[in-house]
């Protein structure tokens, strides 16, 4: 039995919101169309500005930190919507409009049965919405969404989409993979990340929260057995805010979600390797950084444990990103 696969496009935080925004974009097209205010959609510009997901702009601020916050410039690509206002008031008048409605579809997923609510509605509705002169829209993850993320990585593999696959498969570069040297260092933390799962297994470092087994975790090595993972990992303090502190485990964090919204991209296959650099340094950087054993297990095990979250979530990107995205083995050991 393998780990439930999940839909990269569900995980993505970056696709998450372009289909938030799109949503947002669509009906105020069709009030366009219903008012006729403008003759923007006669003319076709929004249809043909933003009508797929990856023409909108949404780009992630990278502080260094695990605040992980997105900034859409959409409002300023429609502002031609309010007519003869001056660019800067047209701009605040389009991005409150469109904050005012992301925070509605974030109330309407809020109030949904917690059974009725899909992933990305659960992580939307960890989003909160800052409109910021001009015209900037800011969404920022709150801890509690963030920690619901890292969890869902800790539980299931990565699948990706047949786009993804597609533009893999066509526009592989195979000279630049083989000639690279940075592979190998790849498949190696990918190993190291498996032999740091081994050791906590050893050391029943999950034995004492309330455990389901996900049986075959290496799925490639039945043998391997199971690992008892908690149902919820200690990703929050007693504040309800992630207890990570160290600048190393921050720096992972932010590259996790970096290197899935990389995948679902869709880019070619060097876009892939650099993004696998990075994680691979960051999580060579927290590796050496961090402690999970020894003294951190006995002072603080729900310090431990989360760490090793971290561990099991690169584990899996990394082997997402490694033989899907790259085409290659990501290996138990080497």
């Amino acid at each position: 039995m393998k780990l439930l696969s999940i839909d990269i496009a569900s995980i993505a935080l970056k696709s998450v919101l372009l289909r938030r925004l799109q949503e947002i974009v669509y009906s105020l097209k069709e009030a366009l169309r219903r008012d006729k205010v403008s003759d923007l959609s006669s003319e076709g510009y929004l249809s043909k500005d933003i009508e797929q997901p990856q023409t909108v702009p949404l780009t992630i601020i990278n502080r260094g930190t695990f605040e992980i916050e997105y900034v859409s410039a959409i409002a300023l690509k429609l502002s031609r919507l309010t007519g003869e206002l001056s660019a800067d008031l047209a701009q605040t008048i389009v991005a409150q409009t469109i904050g005012a409605r992301l925070t509605e579809s974030i109330k309407t997923v809020e109030d949904k049965a917690i059974a009725r609510q899909s992933l990305s509605d659960a992580l939307w509705r960890n989003f909160t919405v800052k409109v910021v002169p001009p015209g900037w829209i800011h969404l920022q993850l709150s801890d509690l969404g963030l920690a619901s993320w890292l969890q869902i990585l800790t539980e299931r593999s990565i699948r990706l989409d047949d786009r993804s696959r597609e533009n893999f498969v066509y526009e592989n570069d195979n000279q630049l993979l083989r000639n690279s040297t940075k592979l190998f260092e790849l498949q190696h933390t990918h190993a190291r990340c498996c032999s740091q799962i081994y050791l906590a297994q050893q050391a029943e470092l999950l034995s004492s929260l309330n455990p389901s087994t996900l049986s075959h975790f290496y799925s490639n090595e039945p043998q391997a057995g199971s690992v008892s993972m908690p149902k919820l990992l200690p990703w929050l303090d007693s504040n309800q805010s992630l207890r990570f502190q160290h600048p190393a485990e921050q720096r992972l964090i932010a590259q996790l979600v970096a290197t899935v919204d990389t995948l679902s991209d869709a880019p070619f296959q060097p876009s892939i390797l650099k993004a696998g650099e990075t994680l691979s340094q960051n999580f060579i950087d927290f590796h050496a950084a961090c402690r999970i054993f020894a003294e951190v297990k006995t002072a603080d095990l729900d310090l431990a444990q989360a760490r090793l979250g971290l561990v099991l979530a690169t584990r899996n990107v990394l082997k997402a990103l490694l033989e899907e995205g790259l085409a290659i083995c990501a290996p138990l050991e080497l």
